[in-house]
């Protein structure tokens, strides 16, 4: 047995890998707090988490349909999800009354590092949010909407399971995002009225009341970040992708070939494999450690934090995603060439680069 056949078989009845959101809060906690090292949570995701998913071997290990019935269920897998919500909700709140709090004494940049952290951990817990409603248990749904009212994005989940997987690359669908669309014509198509529904709950009016001014427009500024980067990962997962119109109206069924995966194993562990979307959009009931992955889907040149951000450079996106889509199309596989590999690390270095350089300067202003 190999090394990564031992890995696989460990990691497979294992939920110590799925800890990595929930831990995330308190080292940054003490990060903020007693470090000052406020664009930590920024590094990890964005610089450790794709270097790792660079030179790990990729998560392909399927469970058999024995093993399904075993992880199904169990509460171990749902013990995470349950910390992140409770651990989102401290943070959030902790985050803004600190920059409340020292806001004197914290430069701009350093804010900007705080609350797009929260912003991200909030995009995060969506979702988690996003799992726990797709279940039929009412603890879970119960703690879905209470991350998603966070968020001011209550109705994410109605139009999600009612609209999103039943209308799926088709263009009634909102969250599909089309060939040659960029993110930036993208987002307007998802978010126009969005918020109009949000803007009905009295959430952000009790904010306004506790933090003040300031620390409401904290508060709305990490829901809407945390929401555009939610549409964001829409984008992504659907880049490009079309159902056929069998006839008027009615298209071909939703199967694994709609969606784009990521196996990249150590982002797929923190955001709750995630990035077996294939898999989610063929069987919507499944838990998030019984998805799988097939070679028959559409693969993405790398793991979801890498594609969200390399999306917001239309340039540098279509030239890669394209021809990816090319490739998938013409040979109904995924064939990641190593003109598109070297351009995805090319694009991983540059990130690394500019993150180290904007914490370094927020550390000395």
């Amino acid at each position: 047995m190999t090394t990564l056949e031992i890995i696989d078989n460990i990691t497979l009845f294992s939920s110590f890998q799925y800890y990595m959101i929930p831990l995330l809060y308190p080292f940054a906690f003490i990060a903020f707090k007693y470090l000052k090292q406020y664009f930590f949570f920024i590094l990890i995701v964005y610089t450790v988490i794709p270097y790792c998913d660079h030179f790990f071997p990729l998560d392909l290990k399927n469970p058999t349909k024995e093993e399904i019935k075993k992880l199904t269920g169990k509460i171990k897998y749902r013990i995470p999800l349950y910390l992140s919500v409770v651990l989102d909700w401290l943070f959030t709140f902790w985050c803004i009354d600190y920059i409340c709090i020292n806001r004197e004494k914290l430069s701009y940049l350093q804010q900007f590092g705080i609350i797009f952290s929260v912003s991200n951990a909030g995009t995060s817990n969506i979702n988690v949010a996003h799992e726990l409603f797709h279940k039929d248990r009412i603890q879970d749904k119960i703690l879905g909407y209470l991350t998603l009212a966070k968020n001011l994005y209550m109705h994410f989940a109605i139009e999600h399971i009612q609209g999103h997987h039943k209308n799926v690359a088709t263009h009634k669908d909102a969250a599909t995002s089309r060939l040659n669309q960029s993110l930036y014509e993208f987002l307007p198509q998802t978010l126009i009225g969005t918020y109009k529904n949000a803007w009905n709950i009295e959430n952000e009016q009790q904010i306004f009341k506790i933090y003040g001014y300031y620390g409401g427009m904290l508060f709305l500024f990490q829901s809407f970040v945390s929401v555009v980067y939610l549409e964001m990962a829409n984008y992504v997962e659907h880049y490009g992708l079309v159902r056929k119109e069998i006839s008027p109206g009615v298209y071909e069924p939703v199967n694994i070939k709609f969606s784009w995966n990521a196996p990249h194993r150590v982002s797929n562990y923190l955001l709750f494999k995630i990035q077996r979307h294939s898999d989610h959009h063929e069987n919507s009931y499944k838990e998030y450690q019984t998805l799988c992955s097939y070679d028959e889907s559409p693969q993405l040149p790398h793991g979801y934090t890498v594609c969200v951000l390399m999306a917001l450079f239309p340039k540098i996106w279509f030239k890669i995603m394209n021809k990816q889509l090319k490739n998938y199309q013409k040979e109904g596989k995924n064939i990641i060439d190593k003109e598109i590999q070297d351009e995805v690390w090319k694009f991983i270095q540059k990130l690394t680069i500019g993150l180290f350089v904007l914490s370094i300067i927020s550390v000395y202003l």
